[in-house]
């Protein structure tokens, strides 16, 4: 599903997700219980998305976008808003202990970060035992490069309430 694209050819389907419609959205496009991959890049509510998609499914990986401005050290997320729209700050989605911490919770173990700082790998804990070597947040944090000049510029107005 992508909020702004369709392509049936591809199962695409043109949807906005929100915590309110994504377990019906799962529903009505029928998402298996268990699946391979599920990648969250929402640019806003991926934390609490993943929290509601978690009580039910349970995909074995899961790459989510994470909030690199915010450091390895604190536990933030943008306050839920489903009509969330990115601002083009750093006032978006979750920090990356935030999602470590969410992803420990439902039996998922972060094992990778991207280079860039965008987006980190989460795989069920069922299949980390004897494929991967278990790292801390710190370990796997990596600062945003996807900009010239680092990240996205700072969102003075809003400030990213710990979870």
């Amino acid at each position: 599903m992508d909020g702004g694209h369709t392509d049936p050819r591809r199962n695409l389907h043109r949807e906005m997700i929100t915590v309110e419609n994504v377990v019906a959205l799962f529903r009505k496009y029928g998402v298996p219980a268990e699946f391979d991959l599920l990648s969250i890049d929402i640019d806003g509510n991926d934390y609490w998305v993943w929290r509601a998609i978690a009580t039910v499914w349970r995909p074995r990986v899961v790459v989510i976008e994470y909030n690199a401005s915010e450091g390895p050290d604190v536990s933030t997320s943008i306050v839920y808003d489903p009509a969330f729209r990115w601002s083009e700050t750093n006032y978006m989605g979750a920090s990356l202990r935030a999602l470590a911490t969410l992803g420990a919770s439902h039996g998922y173990t972060l094992v990778a970060c991207d280079s860039r700082g965008v987006n980190a790998l989460f795989v069920a804990d069922e299949f980390v035992r004897d494929n991967f070597v278990r790292h801390s947040v710190a370990e796997l944090y990596r600062p945003p490069r996807f900009r010239a000049d680092g990240g996205h510029p700072p969102d003075p107005s809003r400030r990213m309430p710990p979870v």
